[in-house]
């Protein structure tokens, strides 16, 4: 799958000046590093752009911020991966930072200033009335009221690390473009969504996904701040075991089962390449200064009057018949549910990738931009295709009758309907005929899975004074019915 990435990486680059250079980075580490990239890439876009997908109807605008993760194993170098991507738009908020301190500091010379003359002011209001005795005083005569002071300078944000639902909704209200949201692991990120009480938060992700939803907040001392437009990019990275735990709960028709997960449009789950040489080169500052321009030319567009993209002639034909095979596939009742609502979202995510590589080429070679031609139409279809081939990896954690069977395990035991005083036995399990989980094979297929995720705990049992062989049962986490 490595090798696949490679290869679709440098054919999409192939002939397209843009493209190779906002995929400079990725060709030196990986398809990973593309993945994260093209994420960070619609962060920088966000709503400073919006994609028309239909030639006619003008009712569908799609606004190419995106959220992708990567999926690997603790030491599989996923840190440095997504630091590379993100690495352009942090020197871009670096630079924003200086600029504000610096604004910072003359803004507040200027309140000082503005405080003195208001001061000064008063006590000239008090002599002038006071001349004028107590009759009406003439307004002709009284000295001009002075502005007032200026605002707090607010700071362009891009990234956001770690924030409250508040101040996150707070930073989305000084940068109208949008915000990227990077978690360096996601799970962190999920296990505070699904903490009672934070269906508000969790409501609000949702929305700010589509990049075109408002949003109102009203709190004492605070008063009320609203969005007109919440847009949320979002990147991360995750481990397997942890993927595999909350997938099982988020498609188990919980309150997990939302669409937080088919969000991640861009989640690729990567092979590590069973050879291995030792590299020692120099870094390519070039194509980094290079990337770094392309970002920062694309954040400068205007957010308040974007940029709207549509499909030249040949491209809309293109995606015209991109779009009915992805809606007859949908349609032919032979794909998992799962994965049907993961790949019901990329009717977005083509128009999206291909806006963005269209922006790319623009920003890296200037000009205008009248419309989205048709070599980045195919390069988003071919992108399509291999994110797809990630989603089946990802979903057949699940759709395998293994993870089946550990599905249907884990609706048991939330309900109570097993291990209610906190421990079972596969006998327990196969005894109730349960489909799915009617042998002993199958259940303790379905407990290893659980056990990997921090479900469930084997124990041996030593046997009692008649003797007889250990048995072994498993003891349930406290938290799986919390």
């Amino acid at each position: 799958m490595a090798g696949h990435a490679f290869t679709m990486v440098e054919n999409l680059n192939r002939g397209c000046r843009g493209a190779d250079l906002h995929f400079a980075l990725c060709q030196l580490i990986g398809n990973a590093v593309a993945v994260a990239l093209v994420v960070c890439l619609g962060g920088a876009v966000s709503r400073r752009a919006r994609v028309q997908p239909k030639a006619q109807d003008s009712g569908w605008m799609v606004t190419p911020n995106l959220w992708g993760a990567i999926v690997a194993l603790p030491g599989q170098l996923k840190t440095p991966t997504l630091a590379a991507a993100a690495k352009p738009l942090r020197e871009i908020e670096d630079e924003a930072r200086r600029v504000h301190e610096k604004a910072v500091a003359e803004h507040a010379l200027e309140v000082e200033e503005a405080e003195l003359r208001l001061s000064t002011w008063k006590e000239l209001m008090k002599r002038s009335m006071k001349k004028q005795g107590g009759s009406e005083p003439d307004e002709a005569k009284l000295p001009e009221r002075p502005s007032d002071p200026p605002k707090s300078p607010t700071m362009r944000r891009f990234i956001v690390n770690d924030a409250t639902f508040e101040a996150l909704h707070q930073t989305m209200s000084e940068n109208p473009a949008g915000i990227l949201v990077f978690r360096d692991e996601l799970v962190g990120w999920w296990s505070q969504l699904d903490k009672p009480g934070r269906e508000g938060e969790r409501g609000f992700c949702l929305q700010a996904w589509n990049g075109d939803t408002g949003h109102t907040i009203d709190r004492i001392g605070r008063g009320r701040i609203y969005v007109e437009a919440c847009c949320m990019s979002m990147l991360g990275g995750i481990q397997p075991g942890r993927l595999r735990n909350y997938l099982v709960d988020a498609l188990s028709d919980g309150p997990g089962n939302d669409g937080l997960i088919q969000r991640f449009q861009l989640l690729v789950w990567p092979d590590v390449p069973e050879k291995w040489q030792y590299v020692d080169r120099r870094p390519d500052k070039t194509a980094e200064a290079e990337v770094t321009r392309i970002f920062n030319r694309l954040v400068q567009m205007d957010a308040e009057n974007p940029k709207v993209l549509r499909f030249a002639e040949a491209a809309q034909e293109l995606f015209i018949e991109w779009l009915t095979g992805l809606e007859l596939r949908l349609r032919g009742g032979t794909i998992h549910p799962a994965l049907e609502a993961h790949l019901s979202k990329y009717r977005s995510l083509m128009p999206s990738l291909a806006a963005l590589f269209s922006l790319a080429e623009w920003a890296a070679d200037g000009g205008e931009l009248e419309a989205i031609s048709l070599h980045p139409a195919q390069q988003a279809a071919a992108w399509c295709e291999y994110l797809e081939s990630h989603a089946h990896r990802l979903y057949s954690c699940i759709t395998s009758p293994q993870m089946r069977a550990a599905r249907e395990l884990a609706k048991k035991l939330k309900t109570g309907e097993l291990g209610a005083e906190g421990f079972f036995t596969a006998r327990d399990v196969y005894g109730n005929g349960w489909s799915g989980l009617d042998t002993p094979e199958t259940v303790k297929a379905a407990a290893d899975v659980l056990a990997d995720s921090g479900w469930i705990r084997c124990e041996s049992v030593r046997p009692g004074p008649g003797g007889g062989r250990p048995s072994t049962r498993y003891a349930v986490n406290p938290k799986v019915r919390k």
